[in-house]
């Protein structure tokens, strides 16, 4: 993650669970001012108290930023949380009955660089049997209850005992356990492009390198002479584990290597 992270500490001095963060500190109604006007164009502010938020919303002038936004830890009435939304894009608050990550995990996740692959909250929309979950980025993913089906001989699903756990990398329903990277994979394209190509990327296996030294000489499936690309898609699949060896010497003289070393790559 790129976006810049701003911290409001009315005590100057840096908050004992925000500590380690890498944070543009803001400890008066000046310095939010001048890092309102500095601030980069999709920054994240973070009020960690109640005095926080209101240090922040006393200082902050009428023009809103409508690209930033707000994590507002501090408990709000209605009307300033409709005070900060005049001001933010988008704030996140446990007026709307989210529940969050212990503090000390969620300053964690929150500077983390893949803080948008983990959850640092969430909460159940019961009505229309959906739960939110809350990214370290803020963004919202929605999740149909019957998504959390029971396994055999396991707990049932009690979406009423919503938690976030393990720095964000575990959902938990009751007794019930979901990893985030399974949810992210059935619910995000995007995550599950980015899961593919790291699978890609770290499989060690002889269909795993040829499609890595493939890219990277920049061949097609289709550019190996008496190949199909079919083939040489299932031999990247693992479909096909050993090539034959009239395969194996094409493929290894049109990439340009020995066939024996095509395995290392």
């Amino acid at each position: 993650m790129s976006e810049q992270l701003l911290l409001v500490d009315p005590r100057e001095h840096p908050s004992r669970s925000f500590g380690h963060l890498q944070v543009t500190r803001v400890g008066s109604a000046e310095a939010i001012r001048a890092a309102w006007k500095q601030a980069s164009k999709h920054a994240l502010w973070i009020a960690p108290s109640g005095q926080a938020v209101e240090l922040l919303i006393r200082a902050l002038d009428r023009q809103p930023r409508l690209s930033q936004r707000l994590l507002a830890l501090g408990h709000s009435d209605a009307g300033r949380c409709e005070l900060m939304r005049a001001h933010f894009y988008d704030v996140v608050s446990p007026h709307e009955g989210v529940q969050f990550l212990p503090l000390s995990e969620l300053a964690d996740v929150l500077g983390a660089p893949n803080r948008a692959d983990l959850f640092i909250g969430g909460v159940v929309a019961q009505a229309d049997s959906a739960i939110v979950l809350i990214r370290g980025s803020l963004d919202r993913l929605v999740v149909p209850v019957s998504w959390f089906r029971s396994r055999v001989a396991g707990p049932e699903p009690d979406p009423t005992r919503l938690a976030i756990t393990d720095y964000g990398q575990t959902v938990r329903l009751g007794d019930y356990e979901a990893a985030t990277d399974a949810i992210l994979y059935e619910f995000d394209e995007r995550y599950r492009q980015r899961a593919k190509k790291r699978q890609a990327e770290t499989d060690t296996s002889f269909g795993g390198a040829l499609r890595r030294l493939r890219i990277q000489k920049e061949l097609r499936q289709s550019d190996f002479p008496g190949i199909t690309a079919k083939e040489i898609a299932r031999i990247e699949r693992g479909e096909i584990k050993k090539p034959h060896q009239r395969t194996l010497a094409v493929i290894a003289r049109r990439l340009g290597v020995p066939a024996d070393q095509i395995a290392t790559y």
